[in-house]
């Protein structure tokens, strides 16, 4: 034996390789890794490892996957369709199966298979593929984990530890959120949330993706979701009502897929002769990108800046709060109004002094728990001020946002209302006379009118997220980019990608079209960003003339802290909006101010009596 028989799945976000002996079909060698954007990379160092693992044998490699066809023609290798390379391991492997259920990152199917009559051989006879759609996908559960702060690779573990099930919706991460975020206000647990989601993907995939076909048994599991995450299979079986004996979990099922584009070498392609060269295939491989940028194609936007001096005026017109506060001295009572804004995705608090002026604040991601976030960092506060000799008084305390009601009644705090009131009252304080006012926080947006200082008209996004900053927040996640370096990074991109105005499910087709042909991580990180822009002009606020914005627009939240979102919002309004020092926190200065004119009418502060 001098051949080997090499199938490499090229996907959505991960790249699998099977090396198989052409004798005994038997798989020598596999690898399953996330590519992070860098597909030719990965493949190159996939391939070149094989080769080192099997130095003295030749390749036939065919490629298979949703990103693998220019993969497959630039090394001169065969190409299969994956539902076909699907059912070629199958039929090898699995003949019994009669539905094989595969879940990848964004891909989701549903396979019906039958036996062919006159031969016996198994044959894909019907197929259910998602669209644009991540939803029940590994996408899918990605986004409920980072919701949740926990690492994609924990999510099994937390599942397998439930106790109870809650209705979540499984069409995809947006909605998803919806229904998660009181959950955890309400104090459900991460591992009824993890099982939960399973729940919803099962429920996707039987009642969405099969559409009314019967799945019958034995029914066949495969796809990275389903490999490590035991418990998914057992939710599948439990809402299919088959039992272990009628479930096939493949051993290597998150590489059946390459598995199969190997065995093509025998049975498509048993008469051809494959063109991969080890030398000349891993040299395209280096190359893969070489005269892809700067083509002057459509899906390309011009940089956010023209020059240094640019980008420079840019940064000296939109400062931001430094984050330091003077040190109180010794023996000094401070008394302050306490602000708190309980996010969809952040908690923040402000510490308000009676003369309006900002001594301390907090702002942090949720991480599954919002109360545990804003008790711990109560705690430390009142410690901090303790530490320093200081007595800190407490006049009144007042809660908006998501939580609002939730925080309130924890605390026993003083007052509270609505977030868009609080976002109106913050904003009056730093521009008395604003005619427009855009916050978006991680999954909010909110477009407010003011005229005379009177708000005359509210729009809020519905249910999708793809114009806030958990859109931008999962992506950057996936490829292992620090929130902070977000900006950084779209601002050094020279040929950033046309993304438009897409949802955060329809976008992800978008960004692996854009990967597939070479845009690097930082392209993709600017297209985000101006995608945000571009979804909040065509889906929210939908206005054809930006005359009517007024002359003085505030843009704030927590995605505004992030510069080249700011940034695409002068480029596409040709506006030069005030963004606050503190664009994160207004929700909670908004509702500190509030509640200090409460308190000011005689009140007692419940929160200080509570103490």
């Amino acid at each position: 034996m001098s051949e080997l028989w090499v199938g490499v799945d090229v996907g959505s976000t991960t790249v699998k390789i099977a090396v198989v002996n052409p004798q005994t079909k038997e798989l020598l060698h596999s690898r399953y890794e996330r590519h992070n954007a860098m597909q030719a990379k990965t493949v190159r160092e996939l391939l070149n490892e094989a080769h080192k693992l099997f130095e003295n044998y030749s390749f036939t490699v065919s490629f298979c996957g949703s990103g693998s066809q220019p993969f497959a023609e630039k090394t001169n290798s065969f190409f299969v369709q994956e539902v076909v390379a699907n059912a070629l391991a199958v039929r090898e492997m699995y003949p019994e199966t009669r539905v094989a259920i595969e879940l990848g990152g964004q891909d989701a199917k549903v396979i019906f298979f039958e036996k062919d009559k006159t031969t016996g051989k198994l044959l894909a006879s019907d197929m259910r593929m998602n669209g644009v759609c991540a939803g029940g996908t590994g996408a899918f559960i990605d986004q409920v984990a980072e919701l949740l702060r926990i690492k994609t690779e924990d999510f099994e573990s937390y599942a397998s530890k439930s106790e109870k099930v809650y209705e979540i919706s499984g069409r995809c991460g947006v909605f998803a959120k919806t229904d998660i975020q009181p959950l955890l206000n309400q104090g459900v647990s991460k591992e009824d949330i993890a099982v939960s989601s399973f729940h919803a993907i099962a429920k996707q995939t039987i009642g969405g993706l099969a559409q009314g076909m019967e799945i019958k048994p034995p029914v066949l599991f495969e796809g990275g979701p389903l490999t490590f995450n035991p418990s998914l299979v057992k939710v599948f079986k439990q809402r299919l009502g088959i039992s272990d004996s009628q479930a096939i979990v493949p051993q290597h099922s998150e590489i059946l897929v390459a598995w199969g584009a190997a065995l093509s070498a025998g049975s498509m392609y048993k008469d051809k002769k494959c063109g991969y060269n080890k030398e000349k295939s891993l040299r395209a491989l280096e190359h893969f990108y070489a005269g892809k940028d700067n083509d002057g194609s459509e899906s390309e936007a011009p940089p956010f800046f023209k020059n240094e001096k640019e980008k420079n005026e840019f940064t000296q017109r939109h400062p931001l709060f430094n984050g330091s506060y003077p040190e109180p001295q010794k023996g000094s009572v401070i008394k302050a109004y306490l602000g708190i804004d309980a996010g969809s995705t952040t908690t923040k608090f402000v510490l308000l002094s009676e003369s309006e002026e900002i001594i301390d604040s907090f702002y942090s991601g949720n991480q599954g728990d919002p109360l545990l976030v804003l008790k711990s960092a109560l705690a430390q506060l009142n410690e901090r001020y303790k530490e320093a000799g200081v007595k800190l008084e407490i006049l009144g305390v007042g809660t908006t946002g998501y939580g609002e009601l939730l925080f309130y009644r924890a605390l026993r705090a003083d007052y509270h209302t609505v977030e868009t009131v609080a976002h109106a009252r913050a904003t009056k304080k730093i521009c008395p006379d604003v005619s427009f006012i855009l916050d978006i926080g991680g999954q909010d947006m909110k477009a407010i009118s003011v005229q005379g200082g009177v708000v005359t008209g509210i729009i809020l996004n519905e249910a999708c997220s793809s114009g806030c900053g958990s859109f931008i927040e999962t992506y950057a996640r996936s490829l292992g980019i620090k929130m902070e370096q977000i900006a950084e990074m779209a601002f050094s991109s020279k040929s950033p990608s046309k993304l438009g105005s897409r949802c955060t499910v329809f976008m992800n087709s978008s960004i692996i079209t854009e990967q597939r042909d070479g845009k690097k991580p930082e392209d993709i990180m600017a297209g985000i960003c101006r995608s945000i822009i571009d979804n909040v002009f065509t889906k929210v606020i939908r206005l054809r003339n930006l005359d009517s914005l007024g002359k003085k627009v505030v843009v704030q939240g927590g995605t505004f802290k992030n510069d080249a979102v700011l940034r695409a919002f002068e480029q596409h309004t040709g506006l030069i909006p005030i963004r606050p020092e503190r664009p994160g926190e207004m929700g909670a200065i908004g509702i500190a101010l509030l509640t200090k004119e409460r308190m000011e009418k005689g009140e007692k502060s419940k929160y200080l009596s509570a103490s």
